[in-house]
């Protein structure tokens, strides 16, 4: 009797995977292994730091020195493909739908698996190539240093010390009429930031080993109109930047993009990462990107904290190439305030706040917080 029971059992089990449309068998599995390493992830700080420090760099090893290989963005040619092959299925599924009276049941089913199969595949690529590395340890507690709260002076303090540095940077760079830096004919932007991030790997284990080139975008334009300077591509593993942003910025968001590759998601990790390579480089450009772009964050954390006449205090002292510099810069974004870049920083501190960075774009000015613990240590 049980026996029967159990060959019941075993064929109703059957013949129901038979009916199953086959698709599934890649969709469910691939889902539920990507959503429990999201949760494990979430739930074991432990888990997420050996899988960015053991699985992780294997994928950069393969899949980010492939990708590395081509002179263009993988990812933005792959994003154009998608694009154009999804408007080219949406015709032809309308048309198929619109002529194929008795086959639209199936049409139906064919379009659902496409759109499913595709949907889990990007989940999983993102898990495996970016999302778990969200929640790792974080760059200073691997790197032994401890962030604290701090004082107005010790904020005051930074401050004087990053323009110090600022303006001897900018004594030893060329620039144009405009007291403006351009980077044509004078620097090998990914060499130089490859090698800043390598030399910087010597002193910090969790960011030696292989560093890809980076990749200028090709609608630039575009990332400008969203406020963007660059992005880390997880599903090539690839480091784009705003190649129409201005010059200044280049380096520092080329070594900020370039820290992510090494599973430092978090953005305020990610521009402290990028000032230790820029200001520890042998090259002036990095340096002067390094220390214009700390004082821009810094200075901008003493207004909030001292107000206006101790910031225009502070800035009164910098050097005119730098001042030159930052009205520059600012007029370049100021031609990009539109409807685009505010939806465009809304997603992206939506984007922040579901990776647990909960303050979202603020996670930027926690960079302040990392330079001012770091300078403490360094004079302890």
């Amino acid at each position: 009797m049980i026996r029967k029971a159990v060959v019941t059992l075993s064929a109703t089990i059957k013949a129901f995977f038979k009916k199953l449309p086959k698709w599934l068998y890649y969709a469910v599995p691939a889902f539920l292994l990507s959503l429990i390493l999201t949760l494990l992830a979430k739930n074991t700080a432990d888990f997420a730091q050996w899988y960015s420090t053991t699985i992780y760099p294997f994928f950069v090893g393969t899949v980010g020195r492939i990708s590395s290989v081509l002179p263009f963005s993988l990812c933005e040619i792959l994003l154009y493909a998608v694009i154009i092959l999804a408007a080219v299925g949406v015709v032809f599924t309308v048309i198929r739908f619109v002529k194929g009276k008795g086959k639209r049941k199936k049409l139906l089913m064919r379009v659902l698996a496409v759109v499913v199969c595709f949907a889990v595949s990007v989940f999983m690529v993102f898990t495996l190539f970016c999302g778990i590395n969200y929640n790792r340890f974080t760059f200073s507690e691997v790197s032994g240093f401890t962030v604290e709260t701090y004082t107005a002076q010790e904020l005051a303090d930074l401050c004087v010390y990053i323009l110090k540095n600022a303006n001897d940077a900018a004594g030893k760079i060329e620039t144009d009429e405009t007291l403006t830096v351009s980077l044509d004919g004078k620097i090998n932007l990914d060499k130089e930031c490859r090698d800043a991030m390598t030399r910087l790997g010597e002193r910090y284990d969790s960011l030696s080993g292989f560093y890809p080139d980076a990749k200028a975008v090709i609608a630039s334009e575009g990332m400008s109109y969203m406020k963007i300077l660059g992005m880390y591509a997880p599903f090539t593993i690839e480091a784009n930047y705003n190649a129409n942003a201005p010059d200044f910025a280049k380096p520092f968001t080329v070594c900020h993009e370039l820290s992510h590759l090494k599973g430092f998601m978090r953005e305020d990790e990610a521009n402290f990462i990028a000032y230790l390579a820029c200001t520890g480089s042998d090259n002036v450009y990095l340096q002067y990107a390094g220390w214009v772009y700390a004082l821009i964050y810094a200075a901008n954390a003493l207004y909030s904290a001292a107000g206006a006449e101790i910031y225009s205090e502070l800035m009164s002292y910098a050097d005119s190439r730098i001042v030159a510099e930052l009205k520059a810069n600012s007029e370049y974004w100021k031609k990009y305030e539109t409807p685009v870049a505010a939806v465009a920083t809304t997603v992206n501190d939506t984007y922040l706040k579901s990776q647990g960075q909960t303050d979202g774009k603020k996670s930027y000015g926690r960079f302040v917080d990392l330079m001012i613990s770091y300078e403490k240590m360094q004079a302890s």
